[in-house]
């Protein structure tokens, strides 16, 4: 999920004016910095922030509610996901935002699917995967990278659980920066339709998840 929300975010700053569907921080970063200087730009911002706030109110209501009456599990909500990247993914490689403009039909409805998927991914972890750590921003992870290096050397007592604190968000880190370093790539070659590799690996997560498994909040 780190390597997908890096992946996405990056198609999204190559190819759509330097928007961020994922880490909302950008968003409001970059903003802030268009605010006077690229209006049409940071109007598309302005959306971005709107759509991620109302679907991750719905979201959230709806996966609540269907959880508390055990009619989804967590398979259900990857294949979701993985139909609104592909969606951004068609829109966005069957129309030409670049041409269009930041604010045309085409950029709005691409980045539209992209933050509806980005606020549904942030919604499965804050809901079912809660004991997981965050996949859309790196900061907190690495803060706890760097604290699970210091415990280890300074609290010999407790070196297992500190080593495996610092494996997993390396790993976590890890995978964030390779699907970031492989949108990069891939946009050169393949434009928008690099995104079939985030809806593959969102699609092989739904299958691989027991079809019994239900998560509580």
């Amino acid at each position: 999920l780190a390597f997908c929300a890096c992946f996405i975010d990056v198609v999204c700053i190559l190819g759509l004016f330097h928007t961020f569907t994922a880490f909302i921080t950008g968003t409001l970063v970059v903003l802030c910095t268009e605010m006077f200087h690229q209006a049409e730009n940071a109007a598309l911002k302005v959306f971005v922030l709107a759509v991620f706030f109302a679907s991750t109110l719905f979201w959230f209501a709806s996966v609540t509610r269907l959880v508390q009456k055990n009619r989804i599990a967590v398979r259900h909500l990857f294949a979701l996901e993985a139909i609104l990247v592909a969606a951004f993914m068609f829109v966005a490689g069957l129309g030409d935002p670049a041409a269009g403009g930041a604010l045309s039909a085409v950029t709005l409805t691409a980045v539209g699917f992209s933050t509806v998927a980005m606020s549904l991914q942030n919604v499965i972890m804050l809901t079912l995967l809660n004991r997981h750590v965050p996949t859309t921003v790196m900061t907190g992870n690495t803060l706890k990278l760097v604290l699970g290096i210091a415990d280890y050397f300074t609290h010999p007592e407790t070196r297992p659980g500190s080593r495996t604190l610092i494996r997993h968000q390396a790993l976590v880190l890890s995978a964030f920066a390779a699907g970031g370093l492989l949108a990069s790539f891939l946009m050169t070659m393949l434009g928008f339709w690099a995104l079939a590799i985030p809806v593959a690996l969102l699609m092989l997560l739904a299958v691989v998840q027991p079809a019994h498994e239900l998560q509580t909040a």
